[in-house]
């Protein structure tokens, strides 16, 4: 048992190597983003990306399936990957004629967008190029390759992103197009790498078996439909913010929640180690136990840990950027992540078990009285204080959910509702009795400690 505890410690580790490296990456590229190009900038920067963001939905589930599949069925890997990659294929292909259609009639459409083709051309090729990784990804830890992973993944989430913004320190005339340009090529030399490996290594065996396309029809609707509320759950706060309160008020909002969300990494990290051994035959949830364990007693306690020293350490980093709604945003999204990364666990063991549907009631449950708090927090102006509030809200409601349903699966339910309720009153503590917050903290590091 400490064996397979070490592999998916050493495993998990590599993979949330990338998140580390990304934090200390974004400490440089978003002040330097900030200073040259100003917040504006940055916000809509920002906005494009998590636009293109739901161009994970393309996938429709392959990348997923992919690992589900091979670990299923182990001597069939090659052949599963061949048609993963057939199949991706032929949805980019479709991608792709629509992108041309739209070229032909940029200019007699209702809206004449050809001012703004440049970035919509941008978008139809990162989507595309978004696909191929989601698919290639999938391969590769479908085979256990987790070292690539952890490389890849920090190319083409984070480098992408940051370095296009540290070129500004060198040329700071370079244009929101320019930027765009710059961010797709990095993705689009991550994925040709991938590819070559895959190819090296002998991963794809042309066949027409079914396995791959038996998985999708039966779970593909329910992964893409659980990536579509994901997105719209991450995305549609950024978007209202955008439309009623403008692009400063999304830089403002999304520093403090890009950095405390880079630790969605490190559990994303620890759901990538499980997914393929929750998805073979005999499934073990102690890893699932474990890995929960970690995520709800020990991170916590090293956040709650740094809590006290934000504004020293904001304020260090930001500059003249910096200021207390800054600070305060920064504090509620570092509790709320820690019930985000909760929850991609519990999210890996439905995905796994095929039983995403159980997932997606909560989630459809849930949505109509998100959108209409959210809409009427950001149409009316409210602080965006109350607007990450209501995040954090919607974090805990969907984590206490996720553990109802799994309650005979997981251990000591029961311990993470309290665990739950003692974060959600050192933050309160954090804002309004410092003193007793502390004591609070001595409490939970003694807890670390109890057999």
């Amino acid at each position: 048992m400490k064996i397979k505890f070490k592999k998916l410690i050493k495993n998990s580790a590599i993979l949330s190597l990338p998140g580390i490296i990304s934090i200390f990456i974004s400490l440089l590229s978003i002040p330097i983003h900030l200073n040259y190009a100003g917040a504006e900038s940055y916000g809509n920067y920002m906005i494009f990306h998590f636009i293109l963001m739901i161009s994970l939905n393309f996938n429709f589930g392959i990348g997923k399936s992919t690992v589900v599949s091979i670990n299923n069925y182990p001597k069939k890997n090659e052949e599963i990957n061949y048609c993963a990659l057939n199949y991706t294929t032929n949805i980019s292909i479709i991608i792709f004629t629509f992108f041309i259609l739209m070229f032909f009639f940029r200019e007699t459409f209702f809206f004449n967008y050809a001012k703004y083709f440049n970035i919509i051309s941008y978008f139809f090729f990162g989507s595309i190029i978004t696909i191929f990784f989601m698919t290639l990804e999938g391969i590769l830890q479908g085979n256990r390759k987790f070292k690539y992973i952890s490389i890849f993944n920090l190319l083409f989430y984070s480098l992408s992103i940051s370095i296009p913004s540290i070129l500004l320190a060198y040329n700071y005339n370079l244009t929101l197009e320019n930027l765009i340009l710059i961010s797709i090529i990095i993705k689009l030399l991550s994925v040709l790498m991938m590819f070559s490996i895959i190819k090296k290594d002998n991963l794809i065996k042309k066949s027409k078996n079914q396995i791959l396309f038996n998985n999708l029809k039966k779970n593909s609707k329910w992964i893409t439909l659980n990536s579509v509320l994901i997105q719209f759950y991450d995305l549609f706060d950024k978007y209202l913010i955008k439309i009623f309160i403008g692009p400063v008020a999304v830089a403002t909002y999304s520093i403090p929640q890009q950095l405390t969300g880079k630790l969605s990494i490190i559990s994303k990290s620890f759901s990538a180690f499980l997914l393929p051994n929750l998805s073979k035959r005999k499934i073990d949830n102690q890893s699932l136990d474990f890995s929960l364990q970690v995520f709800m007693k020990i991170i916590p306690v090293i956040i709650f840990l740094i809590i006290p020293f934000y504004p020293l350490i904001l304020e260090f980093w930001l500059g003249n950027s910096f200021n207390t709604t800054i600070n305060n945003l920064t504090k509620i999204f570092s509790i709320s992540v820690i019930f985000s990364c909760a929850s991609h666990l519990l999210v890996t063991r439905f995905e796994a078990t095929k039983t995403l549907n159980q997932n997606l009631k909560i989630e459809f449950f849930l949505m109509p009285f998100f959108i209409y708090s959210l809409y009427y927090l950001t149409s009316l102006n409210y602080s965006l204080l109350l607007i990450s509030l209501l995040i954090l809200t919607k974090e805990v409601i969907l984590f206490f959910l996720r553990l109802n349903i799994l309650n005979r699966k997981i251990q000591k339910v029961n311990g993470y509702y309290l665990y739950s309720i003692l974060f959600l009153i050192m933050l309160y503590l954090s804002f309004f009795n410092i003193n007793l917050y502390l004591i609070f903290l001595l409490l939970l590091i003694l807890n670390l400690f109890r057999k």
